[in-house]
């Protein structure tokens, strides 16, 4: 599961290149970038993806409602996914939970 989260991660950062148009020295770009995933996401939402990716790996899916539960909770729980994700929370949930339930 941790592979596959890792491969999304890198996923979203070859998107964000690829809409800045350096496409064509993307693996440059993404070996220069930092953590994975730092390019698409802020440290606070990626510490909350990481916490949905343990979430799903012992759930194995995740639903808005999950973030009412710890350790979501703890971390403001829904309302502050909401903001630090707004309207792409439930794309995200989604494609959490297709690539890493499968």
């Amino acid at each position: 599961m941790g592979q596959r989260f890792e491969e999304w991660l890198r996923q979203k950062d070859r998107e964000v290149l690829e809409k800045k148009g350096t496409q064509s020295d993307l693996a440059e770009a993404l070996a220069k970038a930092g953590p994975t995933g730092s390019l698409s996401f802020t440290p606070d939402q990626l510490a909350w993806l990481s916490l949905i990716r343990d979430h799903i790996a012992t759930s194995l899916s995740i639903e808005p409602e999950d973030l009412e539960l710890s350790p979501f909770n703890q971390r403001g729980g829904l309302g502050k996914a909401h903001q630090l994700f707004g309207e792409q929370l439930p794309e995200l949930l989604d494609e959490l939970n297709a690539v890493l339930a499968a």
